[in-house]
Parts: C-alpha cells; structure tokens; sequence
C-alpha cells in the first residue's frame, strides 16, 4: 500500500481527533495513562456571546491552560482571576500534581506569576525578539521538583 503525506492549513477537529485518538491509545498501552480530557470555562454576555474564557486539558496528573482571553472591555474587573480560581479547583478536585500555562513576555507573565506560577524555562528567538516562557505551579506537597534558582524567583 501507498501513503502520502499531505499539508493542511486549519485541519478539522475530527481530523486531529484521530491523531489524539492515537496518542492516548498508546499512552494507554505503554504506561495505563487514562485519556485527556479537555475542559473550559467561558464567560458570556446576556446573549450568549463568549467574552472570555479559559481552556486547556487535563492528562497524565497535571492540568494545562492551553487558552486564556477576556475582551479588553471586561479586563481589570477580576474575571481573570475569577478563571484562575476555578482552573485551580478543577485540578485539585482531580488530584493533578501541577499545572502548565505558556505565554509571551508581552502577554500574561506578571498575570500568572501572582498565582503562584513560576518560569519553568524560557525560549528565544521568535520574531521581534519575543521570548515564550513555559510556566508551572506545583500542587502536589508530596511533588519534588527540580527548580533551577533564577528560575524559581
């Protein structure tokens, strides 16, 4: 049989459904991993418009917000902080160990810092001289992490 690799821009969900179909089949039989679950939290208007939200999945023990915006109209009136409080309950309601967040350094770092996130590690060289930090805050007490020290300021 022939395969061929072909390039999609802005691919269907059911497509990369079947690649994450894939993946949590394999972490399955490789180490007994239960499946990711996705979740989101969305702030709506009177008529159901989304204003704002958060989402991202939660596997193998640790939650990842992979997505986090709120109109510039409702920012600075504590919806981003309403999110953050209820992202954390969900991961210790389902025992995660730590969460993940990433952003720019002219996103959200400060934004995250204040809730206990901390630089896991930084990457350079993207366009305009952004830098992309990965961010992580432990939740587990019994969790023993490797911080490096001007890291963990």
């Amino acid at each position: 049989m022939t395969y061929i690799i072909s390039f999609e821009t802005n691919p269907s969900q059911n497509d990369l459904q079947v690649l994450d179909d894939g993946i949590i089949e394999y972490a399955a039989q490789q180490k007994g991993q239960d499946p990711i679950e996705l979740f989101s939290f969305f702030i709506r208007d009177k008529n159901n418009k989304i204003m704002g939200g958060c989402g991202g999945e939660m596997m193998y023990g640790h939650l990842y917000i992979g997505h986090l915006w709120i109109a510039a109209s409702l920012r600075g009136q504590g919806y981003g902080r309403a999110l953050m409080k209820a992202v954390e309950e969900l991961a210790l309601k389902n025992k995660c160990n730590f969460m993940a967040v990433n952003t720019f350094d002219w996103e959200a770092l400060d934004f995250y810092k204040r809730f206990g996130f901390f630089v896991e590690f930084e990457r350079h060289g993207f366009l305009h001289n952004s830098v992309f930090y990965y961010l992580r805050k432990n939740i587990s007490p019994e969790l023993i992490v490797y911080i490096p020290e001007n890291k963990a300021k």
